[in-house]
């Protein structure tokens, strides 16, 4: 290999120098590169078999109980939508129902509105015993899945013979989750 020389100063010589100047490590600066993945896509949403939400409650007439929904989710970065079958089983009855819910912010946060039947065992909590009722609910979590229903439900077939006329029913419960 050839060393150059000009003026008694050699290229090795120069070449020290500026190393010697330069920092040790130089950060690669991003490049933009257009590449048809790169390019922004909108959100794009879709439908999917999943939980939508459980929990454990206390209320009338279902006393303690267990909640349980599925049904079809739709998440999007502006609103996620769940259309959903749910079943409550409790202490004092037991119920079915189906409906829409949503989530209203990231906190775990959300509301649902259900239709459904209620069925009632040996010794609900302000309702008559071993009956069948049919009505709507309103359910709202306004944080981490904390939060409760109302309802009203009224109810189905004939009275026996003797028997004042069964009235609707107001439900009600407070908990964790559905």
């Amino acid at each position: 290999m050839r060393i150059l020389r000009e003026g008694g100063v050699t290229l090795l010589g120069v070449l020290g120098l500026l190393a010697t100047e330069l920092p040790a490590q130089v950060t690669p600066a991003p490049v933009a590169v257009a590449h048809r993945d790169s390019v922004a896509h909108p959100a794009t949403t879709r439908w999917q078999f999943e939980q939508c939400m459980g929990g454990l409650t206390y209320g009338a007439p279902l006393k303690w109980a267990l909640a349980y929904g599925m049904g079809m989710v739709r998440e999007s970065d502006n609103l996620d939508l769940c259309f959903l079958g749910a079943a409550k089983v409790g202490f004092g009855g037991a119920s079915f129902s189906v409906g829409v819910a949503n989530s209203l912010g990231p906190f775990g946060s959300g509301s649902a509105l259900t239709v459904g039947l209620l069925r009632t065992f040996d010794a609900p909590m302000g309702a008559r015993a071993k009956r069948t009722y049919a009505g709507a609910s309103l359910h709202v979590w306004p944080l981490l899945a904390l939060g409760g229903e109302i309802g009203y439900y009224i109810p189905l077939g004939s009275d026996r013979v003797g028997t004042p006329p069964a009235k609707g029913v107001v439900t009600w419960s407070a908990g964790f989750g559905f």
